[in-house]
């Protein structure tokens, strides 16, 4: 019968063996930072994972394998021996699941372990990105304080020296101007005592009545064009404001009319009693009117050369250029030592900082990577272990016992029925549990 067994597996030994090489080398690779595989999802960090202990993987020890006898030399066929080499097998199906249960323990530490030492890290770089920041703030802080306090001195001694130059300015254009100033005192005395002579009111005595009356020039033809513009849009002003009953076109002529005519009759009356009347002296007058405006351009133009010229020595303004070279340098000074200050922050504090907080962290992240590497160390020795035991138990028993008769409670049972005495070897067990399983017996 048990030749019978061996028959009928041997065509499938073949087959079998290359299907077990290559569940043997179906092994997990562990590649990426502390031996995670490179596909494994990141997982967020939160409170609770930094809170909960880091994952201890259960000690593992091989388990004992007795030494059983080997198959009776006479057949070199498993399926002839008894219950003894069940138990070998059993031992060596037992040993492989718990390295495959240890390869998952020391896989799920190391992504705990990677979890927790990526949130070691990124506490560590956002405390040095803190604690930088704040530093070199501190520094700016300080000198800008300075900066600004010396700037609104400056601004402050410059609005100073410009309002003295300024009076002195004007001092100087009135002393220059002084001359020509008592000359137009003179003029306009003379103007109004002609006025007076001839008594013309006062009321005349200005730009508009001899830009009216007298015209020489193309500024005073374009003051009589608005004058007259503004004399022809008057009427509307006051059609407006008229209430709506009262506003028909009748009415709108009426008021032309009304204005048109009672500025012709005070031009006229101004004409005939003051232009013609008195046009000698007006004549006079107009000559000392002209040279009084020629006079005050020539002021004007003393004026605008003085106010340009860029010679400031006879201001007095020593004692404020002074203060404000000081200030300025002051404050160049002040400038470059907060570049210095920060360029010896940047070169030497941050590195010191830098240092001073990965020391604090360096200790728990070492642990905790040296913990890693182990356990990629211990994974890497687990799953060659699982390689060599898979390919044995595949060359050794599946080739004669099938896969689906290598598990425990399958093995258990074969080996029940050869202690009870239903069966005196392997390949009777098997054929035993089949009938008995079939209900064949």
């Amino acid at each position: 019968m048990g030749d019978e067994l061996f028959d009928q597996n041997a065509a499938e030994i073949t087959e079998i063996t290359e299907a077990a090489a290559t569940a043997a080398d179906e092994v997990v690779e562990v590649t990426g930072n502390y031996g995670v595989p490179a596909d494994m999802p990141a997982q967020p960090f939160t409170e609770e994972t930094a809170a909960a202990p880091a994952y201890e993987a259960p000690a593992y020890e091989a388990p004992v394998v007795p030494e059983f006898p080997s198959a009776p030399v006479e057949t070199g066929n498993i399926l002839n021996a008894g219950a003894e080499v069940l138990r070998e097998i059993k031992a060596r199906v037992l040993e492989l699941d718990e390295l495959k249960v240890r390869v998952g323990d020391l896989s799920e530490k190391q992504q705990q372990l990677d979890k927790e030492i990526g949130a070691k890290q990124k506490a560590m770089d956002s405390e040095i990105s803190s604690v930088v920041t704040k530093r070199r703030a501190e520094v700016e802080k300080s000198f800008d304080e300075t900066i600004e306090q010396t700037r609104g001195r400056l601004k402050n001694v410059k609005a100073k020296r410009d309002k003295f130059k300024g009076t002195k300015v004007d001092e100087r254009v009135s002393a220059e101007t002084a001359e020509l100033n008592e000359q137009i005192r003179g003029l306009k005395q003379d103007v109004r005592g002609i006025f007076s002579r001839e008594h013309i009111s006062r009321i005349f005595n200005n730009n508009y009545f001899f830009t009216m009356y007298m015209p020489d020039g193309l500024g005073d033809f374009l003051i009589i064009l608005l004058s007259v513009v503004i004399l022809l849009a008057l009427p509307f002003g006051v059609y407006r404001f008229l209430p709506e009953a009262a506003k028909k076109p009748i009415v709108l002529v009426a008021i032309y009319a009304g204005v048109i005519v009672l500025a012709l009759l005070i031009f006229t009356l101004i004409f005939k009693f003051v232009k013609e009347k008195h046009a000698e002296a007006l004549k006079q007058a107009k000559l000392l009117r002209d040279k009084i405006e020629r006079l005050k351009k020539r002021i004007r133009k003393m004026e605008k050369s003085i106010r340009k010229d860029k010679d400031e020595s006879q201001y007095g303004l020593e004692e404020y250029d002074e203060e404000l070279s000081g200030l300025e340098h002051e404050l160049d000074d002040v400038i470059n030592r907060k570049k210095q200050a920060l360029s010896e922050f940047e070169n030497t504090a941050k590195k010191d900082i830098t240092e001073e907080i990965k020391a604090r962290f360096s200790e728990e992240l070492e642990r905790m990577k040296s913990e890693n590497a182990a356990a990629y160390k211990q994974q890497a020795e687990a799953e060659s272990k699982i390689k060599s035991l898979s390919v044995d138990i595949s060359s050794k028993y599946e080739t004669y016992l099938g896969k689906e008769n290598l598990s425990v409670p399958m093995l258990d049972s074969l080996t029940d029925i050869i202690d009870k005495g239903n069966a005196k070897n392997v390949a009777e067990a098997i054929t035993y549990y089949k009938n008995n399983l079939t209900g064949t017996v």
